[in-house]
């Protein structure tokens, strides 16, 4: 150890005399690694050995440490820990490094590489930048040249070399870095040995998809930086401006910093570029550029190749349309369906298809786009877009094709000088405008799109500006308050889809009758129109004699019904109806408008719908799961449409072939027996109904789902000889009356009960034998009486299949309440009951998990 020590201390002072010497300093390089090696494997409790591990430190290394920048955020010191962990377990072969690009993949792998030469565990470890042009034979080349396999070239076949490589790589304990993976390949291919007590493989990629099909065993997902005290230390270290900042400057550096939304690659470039003395007017305008998405940055090439890493032009052009239709923050109760009816809408769903077959290909392009790191977030309700990705986006597209002036404060219509006779799409939402006044008319006859919603003081538009629009396909003048909208809309012939939701102060649409391309028109919201649009019976008549081929094109239509729209439903109801509307939705306040409905869509039995019957007469629907749904919020009376009836009785029929029927606060029923049969419903769910005293003689053959909610008076569920034998899962909550299931369900396998004050037990031995034979999981949470799950004793031989048992919130359990259930694999139980009964009733064979609830013992058993 001293003599190597010696060595070290020699080499570094010729390295320093003879700097121009490469050779010297890979000696010293080296000598150096081994050195540090061997201090690290003798430093007691900094790394262990584990059994049947060898420390190879003391071999000869061909990798130097890399050169890395410093790290300014807890969060990456965190991740570089949690991989170096992950590559001490034996199991772990494959970890994948994923985000979007400029992120800091690279600087966590340079981190992480260097940690491992310095850990004894390892023979050695190498990094490789993966060829942008990827192919088997480079990547095989470059893995050559970093294991110092030189004979590598000396043969060209892909396979041969394969077999040498993985002869060369299989004799070390090493770790192999992949940085920037473009594509996924098979290990065998290349000859990386990846195997326990071999090569390690750590890979970062820009593209999830990647990261799947390479079978990756821990994924690592890096994001940007977080906190703005990490974004602004990472500016100033960059900056190198070695004193403060002036007050002003700094209040501009931080608006310029939001622009980079905590991309460090970002952060970098610009600290870079604004080194040195700097006037405040030069930081003014640099900001200025950004808020324009003026400025060209070296992060955008770097993020173009993500984008064009999509491959698909139908996926490309949902990604920039993504961006510039809905910028970088929207939000809406089901953002994704908003999404694809927008992707429709701008026809970039080709192909001939119904509405449901569209949705899914839109699901398949956003998860495409979210596989592909781009900056682009979304959950159930929002959808969140990096503002570097959007500036991108923007340079992508043409400004002579494009005028996208969105979300910028403008008070007033840009002026015609900037309308072109190129332009394709305008894009001016979410600003201020209050009015188009005469004097714009846009000479714009390849206009396809414009986007003017979310203009929320938007009140007029002059009869001029549309003069000269003859091309346009999408007009969205969604959440305005337009009152009425110029005649000379009634001249756009071309026009696919008219957006208006939410216009609420709208009361007067002009002539539809000349839209014979429309296949979308959304008037939800639009709670003052009080008539008809002149031409409504064209579009949802069918083929009236005189005017074939009117408006035959539509597909789909959402309309708020309240009485005056009562004459929409009557012009329905004719003997030709062949509507190509592919879906029907509507909120409707009373019973005889919804009966109309009703009969509407039983005469178009293809037809997918949401029908709402809703004092308010405004329900929002917020799904295309399902094909055909009734919402009943408040009737006195429903039952099943039999043989086309449509009574004036005052109840609320339904077409016999409804999916999923949602009833409740039906005030006057104290039973389902007279709705039915329903053949086809697949999920019914029941909420405060405060008269429900059981479900009754129900006739609902192939019913597996069933949801009760709050239903206060309900003892009871099926006639006796009655059962619903499809059901699979079955959930009950607040029910006040109930005491036990009594439900007759041979194929159900899920029970959940909450809130049940009065139950003592779930259900009897007795039941569970004879009726519930392949129930499986019981959930029970809040039930204040309850003692036991099942009730009485077992039929001698009775069967029972229950594997999982979840109790919460239940003071009143005995300490037998498994009992008789010794095949159980998932307990959970509150904290109260000790662990000796259970294991007692319980046989531990078969327990895989068992909880405590409320207390801090755990325990698994396998």
């Amino acid at each position: 150890m001293p003599t190597l020590k010696r060595k070290l201390e020699e080499l570094s002072n010729r390295e320093a005399d003879m700097d121009g010497l490469e050779t010297w300093c890979r000696k010293a390089q080296r000598i150096r690694g081994e050195y540090w090696s061997m201090v690290q494997a003798f430093r007691e409790g900094h790394c262990s050995f584990r059994k049947g591990w060898t420390t190879h430190a003391a071999g000869r290394r061909n990798s130097s440490p890399l050169v890395t920048t410093g790290l300014v955020d807890k969060e990456s010191k965190k991740t570089i820990n949690k991989i170096c962990n992950y590559l001490m377990e034996d199991e772990i072969v494959i970890i994948g490094i994923y985000g979007m690009a400029g992120v800091g993949k690279t600087t966590i792998l340079m981190h992480v590489h260097n940690r491992v030469l310095e850990d004894p565990n390892f023979n050695d470890v190498f990094w490789v930048t993966v060829p942008r042009k990827f192919s088997i034979y480079k990547l095989q080349n470059e893995i050559a040249n970093v294991v110092g396999l030189d004979n590598l070239s000396m043969d060209k076949d892909v396979k041969r070399r394969a077999c040498i490589l993985n002869r060369h790589l299989k004799r070390k304990r090493a770790v192999l870095c992949l940085d920037g993976l473009s594509m996924h390949f098979d290990i065998e291919d290349v000859g990386i040995p990846v195997e326990k007590g071999s090569i390690k493989l750590v890979m970062t990629t820009r593209l999830l998809d990647v990261y799947e099909k390479m079978v990756c065993q821990k994924q690592v997902k890096i994001g940007p930086l977080d906190l703005r005290d990490d974004c602004w230390v990472l500016f100033l270290k960059k900056l190198c401006f070695g004193r403060d900042l002036p007050s002003e400057v700094k209040k501009i550096a931080s608006s310029i910093l939001d622009k980079c939304g905590g991309l460090p690659l970002g952060i970098i470039e610009i600290a870079t570029q604004m080194r040195g003395p700097k006037g405040v007017h030069e930081w003014k305008d640099l900001l200025q550029q950004l808020e324009n998405s003026m400025m060209e940055l070296g992060v955008f090439k770097k993020l173009k190749l993500s984008y064009m890493n999509l491959g698909n032009l139908q996926v490309q052009q949902s990604f920039l349309h993504l961006i510039l239709c809905f910028g970088e923050y929207s939000k809406a109760e089901i953002i994704e369906k908003v999404l694809i009816e927008s992707f429709m809408d701008e026809g970039l769903l080709s192909g001939i298809a119904t509405r449901q077959e569209l949705h899914n290909k839109g699901n398949t392009i956003l998860d495409k786009i979210k596989k592909a790191c781009l900056g682009v977030d979304k959950d159930t309700e929002y959808l969140l877009v990096h503002p570097l990705i959007r500036d991108m986006a923007l340079q992508i597209v043409t400004s002579t094709t494009h005028m996208v002036k969105a979300n910028m404060g403008l008070k007033e219509i840009p002026k015609d000088k900037f309308w072109t006779d190129h332009l394709e799409k305008v894009f001016l939402q979410s600003n201020d405008i209050k009015e188009i006044p005469y004097g714009i008319s846009p000479n714009c006859p390849k206009l396809m799109r414009l986007s003017l919603d979310n203009n929320v003081s938007l009140e007029a538009i002059h009869k001029s500006f549309f003069k000269h629009m003859k091309g346009l396909k999408v007009l969205d003048l969604s959440k305005t308050k337009i009152t009425e909208l110029p005649d000379t809309i009634s001249h756009l012939e071309s026009l696919e889809a008219l957006l208006l939701r939410e216009c609420k102060e709208l009361h007067c649409v002009p002539c539809v009758r000349k839209f014979k391309a429309l296949k979308k028109l959304d008037l939800s919201g639009c709670v003052m129109l009080g008539e008809v649009p002149e031409g409504m019976e064209m579009l949802i008549k069918g083929l009236p004699e005189g005017v074939l081929g009117k408006l035959v094109n539509l597909q789909y239509l959402v309309i708020n019904y309240d009485m005056a729209w009562e004459e929409v439903i009557e012009l329905t109801l004719v003997e030709r109806f062949y509507c190509s509307v592919e879906g029907f939705y509507c909120s409707v306040p009373n019973v005889e408008t919804f009966n109309a409905c009703v009969r509407l869509v039983e005469q178009n039995s293809s037809q997918s719908y949401d029908l709402a019957l809703s004092l308010s007469g405004n329900y929002f629907f917020r799904d295309n799961k399902h094909e055909r749904r009734i919402i009943i919020e408040s009737c006195h009376s429903i039952a099943a449409m039999v043989n086309g009836e449509i009574g004036g009785d005052g109840r609320a029929l339904f077409p016999k072939n409804v999916q999923v029927l949602e009833v409740g606060q039906c005030d006057e029923v104290t039973s389902l027996c007279e709705v039915g049969p329903l053949n086809n419903l697949e999920e019914l769910k029941i909420k405060e109904w405060e008269k429900l005293e059981e479900l009754g003689a129900v006739h609902f053959p192939r019913l597996p789902r069933l949801n009760i909610t709050r239903c206060t008076k309900l003892k009871h569920f099926l006639k006796e000889g009655h059962e619903l034998r499809c059901l699979q899962w079955l959930k009950i909550e607040g029910s006040e009356e109930l005491e036990g299931i009594n439900i007759a369900a041979p194929f159900l396998y899920n029970i959940k009960v909450y809130r049940c004050p009065k139950m003592k037990w779930v259900v009897k031995w007795q039941w569970l034998a004879t009726h519930l034979p392949n129930l499986r999981s019981i959930k029970i949470k809040d039930c204040e009486q309850l003692e036991e799950i099942v009730g009485g004793l077992p039929p001698i031989g009775a069967p029972c299949c229950l594997t999982k048992i979840d109790i919460e919130g239940c003071s009143n359990l005995r300490h037998d309440v498994l009992l008789n259930l010794p095949f159980l694999q998932h307990v959970v139980v509150p904290g109260c009951i000790s662990v000796e009964p259970i294991m007692s009733f319980v046989q531990p064979l078969h327990l895989i998990n068992l909880t405590f609830k409320d207390s801090s013992r755990a325990e698994d058993h396998m």
